[in-house]
């Protein structure tokens, strides 16, 4: 075949195809307008049964339509013909007059007669058949009691910290002294605008420190009323020798705490058998009353020297001081100590012990300025028996330096330590001794002077 021929053949073959594609989408063209006809024509056949049947389509259409009804009117036709009201617009129906009734007969109670006894006491008696006659009532037995919280008879001047009231009872016969927190007035609001606090109380019985009663937390306001009692088991020797101590605190949305004030009571100078109410204005410092006493210390720091100095002026109220004989000596012991271990130790001279006594000595020590941290001092009265007080030195021998590092003492085995003052840092103090620390060191080249109460209420041996 040559190349005519193929060519022929080719434009054959596709024109074929052509004229087939063509005769195809006439044939889909006619079969689509078929389609729509009939579809049209069967729409038309079904609206016109539904005309026919007025039904829905969820209706049968051999179900013959519901018979109508007429609606029910709320009122009657009236009997005339329509004519006769026709036009005639009732606008509303109204009576001449008020049509008459009666009430049923009213229910009254009986009448009470009030009646008066020889006394003056009133009753009331009523002619109901179903009451009898009771008794007298008596007006005592419903009149509001008033409790000590409610007593303001002890107030006194008004307290720009706050005002305290409390009752004391020691009962003797089961050692116990029963504390009675009756109430707390006119506390200062929180700055600025005088807000109400959430205060509650602390009770302490001094010198144990570590044991204290807490009262509930009363909310939002600066006159808390308490009425709660506690109870400390202590021996009718040991209860005139101790001091109680009401610390006032308040709590803020941080669980912050805040100190308002103290009250300090001696139970030396009470009658403990009444359970009087008293009360005491708060102080906003903590004076440094203890049952065994207080000892007044300086401290100078000069760190150009890298030297403590301390000064022992006085040592007041030692009430234990009775407990022994008259003939002893009493001097101060001070102890460098570095952790539990003792360091340095000084003293000062023997004199003779009574309530109130006076040294008026001051003594150094050589503390590095990193070494403030992990250093304290301990300060203690020391009671020595006649024939053992010895001349006061300035260092302790090596000998006796080895055998007491507890913080034994100089003179002898024979010597009581009757209190002590530790004096440092946090890990090694607390309150009014931490803060004369404190000053110390922010304060150098300047003496502070300040009373410091004596702890360990159990006299102690010093000896190993």
């Amino acid at each position: 075949m040559d190349d005519s021929t193929i060519v022929a053949v080719t434009l054959g073959v596709v024109c074929a195809c052509g004229l087939l594609v063509l005769v195809m989408a006439m044939v889909m063209l006619l079969w689509l307008r078929a389609r729509r006809r009939r579809q049209k024509l069967l729409q038309d056949l079904t609206f016109d049964g539904m005309d026919q049947s007025k039904s829905t389509k969820s209706a049968p259409t051999s179900r013959s339509p519901s018979p109508k009804q007429d609606k029910r009117m709320s009122w009657t036709e009236p009997t005339t013909s329509k004519k006769a009201i026709r036009g005639i617009l009732v606008r509303s129906l109204t009576a001449d007059r008020i049509p008459e009734f009666t009430l049923p007969p009213e229910r009254v109670q009986p009448r009470s007669i009030s009646l008066e006894g020889d006394q003056g006491q009133q009753f009331t008696y009523s002619h109901s058949p179903h009451r009898e006659y009771l008794n007298a009532i008596k007006p005592d037995l419903y009149s509001s009691q008033t409790t000590p919280s409610e007593d303001d008879d002890l107030s006194g001047p008004d307290s720009s910290n706050g005002r305290l009231w409390y009752s004391l009872l020691y009962n003797p016969e089961v050692e116990q002294l029963a504390v009675t927190l009756i109430k707390v007035k006119d506390l200062p609001g929180r700055a600025p605008n005088n807000n109400p606090r959430d205060p509650f109380v602390k009770i302490f019985l001094l010198p144990d420190e570590r044991t204290c009663r807490v009262s509930k937390v009363k909310r939002k306001t600066l006159n808390p009323v308490y009425n709660e009692t506690v109870s400390f088991a202590v021996s009718q020797t040991e209860v005139i020798k101790r001091v109680l101590r009401f610390s006032v605190y308040d709590v803020d949305k941080r669980r912050v705490r805040h100190s308002l004030g103290h009250v300090i009571v001696n139970l030396k100078d009470l009658d403990l058998s009444k359970g009087d109410a008293r009360w005491a204005d708060l102080e906003t410092a903590v004076q440094p009353v203890s049952a065994m006493g207080d000892m007044q210390v300086s401290l100078l720091y000069l760190p150009h020297n890298d030297k403590i100095k301390i000064g022992l002026h006085k040592a007041r109220n030692l009430t234990h001081m009775v407990d022994y004989s008259n003939n002893m000596g009493a001097y101060m012991r001070i102890q460098l100590m570095y952790g539990h271990k003792c360091h340095r130790m000084k003293r000062t001279l023997a004199v003779a012990s009574s309530t109130e006594i006076s040294f008026n000595e001051s003594l150094s020590f050589t503390v590095q300025g990193r070494q403030f941290d992990s250093c304290n001092i301990i300060i203690s009265l020391m009671l020595t028996f006649p024939g053992l007080a010895r001349p006061a030195s300035s260092r302790r021998p090596a000998a006796a330096a080895a055998g007491s590092s507890r913080g034994g003492p100089v003179s002898g085995d024979a010597d009581v330590e009757y209190g002590r003052v530790a004096l440092g840092p946090f890990m090694y103090a607390r309150g009014e001794e931490l803060a004369h620390w404190q000053q110390m060191l922010a304060h150098p080249k300047v003496v502070s002077t300040k009373w410091h109460a004596l702890n360990n209420g159990v006299v102690q041996s010093s000896s190993p």
